[in-house]
Formats: structure tokens, sequence, C-alpha cells
């Protein structure tokens, strides 16, 4: 009788014990939540919205785990089904896993973006010859504001996996590039001379360092030219390249520098040759024509 009043106490007790081990994780991961989210999310909304679902996680594994020990000790026999029920659910845990591979493949390539700090919200890069700013770094996805005003969702192993340039975590300094091509009848000190003035007269182009052509190899039909042009505002680097295009035009035309045409060469063989061919050119070769004509 006692020893049974003893177990109907002990289960109460461990009862009372789960429910305030609930409560309080409950309690704990609530206020940290609040916490990171007022005083992380300020500075990196990313890295508060990945650690909430971190101690969200953890929260859910302190849960189950001490459930799962309170019944084992409570009640044995069941803790043995609950523990092939659970064995199941991890064999059909790994099923889902291996089915949603890319999905949890996003979901780790975005904490290692987020942790690593590789990219952040704010940051301006250039993602597949596209000018853009990181709006958001979601779980799954990172969102990018492209410069005309589009937005682009772009899966974070895409984002983790591509070659991404980074105009933020570098000097803000970056070239604005002009390749074009000159004639081989035109000056090669005039094309050069026009190129560099009108990167000069551009407002936007720095002087230090200061804008610089290089020579970068002979063409089919042309030597070609690429103008360097710093600017320390990424943002705008394919509006000045813009300009830059009109300018130097403009110049060509004032140094007499000419931007060819594709050129072909084409030989003909003349009227006389052909003539000559088909005359004969030995003294048998006339005999023969001759007795062949009845001559």
């Amino acid at each position: 009788m006692i020893n049974g009043s003893m177990n109907v106490l002990w289960n109460i007790g461990s009862l009372v014990g789960l429910a305030l081990i609930i409560l309080l994780t409950y309690k704990v991961t609530k206020y940290l939540t609040e916490y990171v989210r007022n005083t992380l999310g300020r500075k990196n909304s990313s890295m508060a919205s990945m650690a909430i679902v971190a101690l969200k996680i953890f929260a859910a594994s302190v849960i189950t785990i001490t459930v799962f020990y309170m019944i084992k000790t409570i009640y044995p026999d069941a803790a043995l089904t609950l523990t092939a029920v659970m064995t199941a659910a991890g064999f059909l845990g790994i099923v889902l896993g291996l089915a949603a591979q890319s999905s949890l493949g996003n979901v780790f390539a975005g904490l290692v973006l987020v942790f690593s700090q590789a990219l952040r919200v704010g940051d301006m890069v250039e993602y597949e010859g596209e000018v853009a700013v990181i709006e958001d770094i979601k779980l799954t996805h990172t969102i990018l504001r492209l410069r005309d005003g589009r937005i682009i969702v772009i899966p974070n192993s895409n984002m983790l996996n591509s070659r991404i340039v980074s105009y933020t975590m570098i000097e803000e300094k970056v070239a604005a590039t002009v390749t074009v091509g000159i004639s081989y009848e035109s000056d090669l000190n005039d094309a050069i001379k026009a190129m560099l003035e009108a990167a000069h007269e551009h407002p936007k182009v720095l002087s230090k360092p200061a804008p610089l052509v290089v020579i970068t190899g002979f063409g089919d039909f042309s030597i070609n030219l690429k103008l360097l042009a710093w600017i320390n505002d990424p943002w705008i680097k394919p509006l000045v390249e813009s300009d830059l295009i009109s300018m130097i035009y403009e110049k060509f035309r004032k140094y007499n520098v000419e931007i060819p045409y594709p050129r072909r060469v084409l030989i003909f063989k003349g009227e006389s040759e052909k003539q000559a061919e088909k005359q004969p050119q030995t003294l048998a070769q006339v005999k023969e024509v001759g007795e062949k004509g009845g001559v």
C-alpha cells in the first residue's frame, strides 16, 4: 500500500516536474527570442531570424528529450513502444530528408551565408553581370534588388556556389571600363588621347587613380583598346560607362579615329587568265585541235 502510494506520488511529482520544465523552456525561449529580435535584429535582421530559428529548434529538442525520458522513467513498457515509434520516425525523416535534399541544402547554405558574414543585408554585389543590393537573406533564399527596381529571389545554395563580386567588402572605388577597336589606318596615339580626354572630362571619374588606356591586342580588323576610369560609386558604373562610350565616339570623330567595319578580301580570276587556261600550250595540242576541227 505504501509502495503504491509512493509510486503515485513519484509519478505525480514527475509529471509536475515535466510541466515545469516545459513551461520554463517556453519562457526562456520566448525571452531570448524577444531579446535577439530587439538587439541583434536592429543590426542584422538575417542573423536575428536565423538565431531565433536555432532557439526554437533547441527548445523543441529539449522538450522532446525531456518528455521521452520522463515517459521511460514512469512507464517503462510504454517507452519501448515509443522507442520503436521514434526509430520508425527516424527512418521516415531520412527518406524525407533525401526527398527535400535541395531545400535542406538551401537552409544550410543560408546558415553559412549569415554566420560567416560573407554576404550581409545592404551589401552591393554583382550577380551574373547585374549590380544589385541584398535586400534580405531568408532561411532558404536571398532577395536581391537590381538597379532597375526588379526584385529577384535566388536560392541560397546558388548564392554560395556562384561567383559574386562584392563592392562593399572591398574599397568602394571601381573602374568603369570601355573596350573599343580602332582601324589599323588610324593613329594609335590620337585614339589613346581621345579616350583619356573623355575620361578626364566626365564629372564622376576620379583623378586619383588616374584613368589609363591599355592596348589589349590585335584583332582581325582592329587594334583593341580598353579604358579604365575609376569612380567611387559602383551603383552608377553602367551609367558612367554609357556616358564614356558616347563621349569617346565624339572624340574619335574629332581626331579622325576610325572604328572599322568587318572586312573581307576577295580574289577573282580575270577573264584573260581563264581564256589563257583554255588555250593549247604546245604545238602538238594546236595540231590536235586543228585536226578535230577539220583543218
